[in-house]
């Protein structure tokens, strides 16, 4: 009887003991992200101007924010060929800083994005330093505004 619980309890820890040998030698990383609610795949479904008040509904558009740990990327299967812009950011409770946007195109090196053109269909303006004060964050949506906009987005 004692054999057969001593058995149980090594079954058991096997899969914890493994993972942790995995981590140990950096094949598995158990680092987690201190994003919080931020961290997630984000759909961009309305943008409001807010000198003229004017809105921009786009629940139908397929326009997406992804956040996950340090990396930053906006992709739309609709926008030029699916192509897909990285970055990194900076967070904390008030504000989103996207540090400068490239293109994710890793057989190139992410080459640098030149024109931010390309970015607004994702409701930023400019290459390098983005800047979003948060106004709402919650595990279901999320608005951010800078000095000409507001986005509002639905976690996916």
């Amino acid at each position: 009887m004692k054999m057969k619980t001593y058995l149980r309890k090594v079954r058991k820890l096997i899969p914890l003991c493994a993972l942790s040998l995995l981590a140990s030698c950096g094949i598995v990383d158990l680092e987690h992200s201190e994003n919080g609610k931020l961290d997630g795949y984000w759909h961009l479904i309305s943008v409001d101007t807010i000198s003229t008040g004017g809105v921009c509904d786009l629940h139908q558009e397929r326009r997406f924010w992804l956040v996950q740990g340090t990396i930053f990327q906006l992709y739309s299967p609709d926008l030029e060929k699916g192509q897909r812009y990285v970055s990194h950011f900076i967070y904390d409770e008030e504000k989103l800083i996207i540090e400068k946007l490239y293109k994710d195109k890793r057989e190139d090196g992410d080459p640098e994005l030149e024109d931010a053109e390309v970015l607004r269909p994702f409701g930023i303006n400019q290459i390098e330093s983005a800047t979003f004060k948060i106004e709402e964050l919650s595990s279901g949506s999320m608005m951010l505004s800078d000095e000409n906009l507001r986005l509002l987005f639905k976690k996916q």
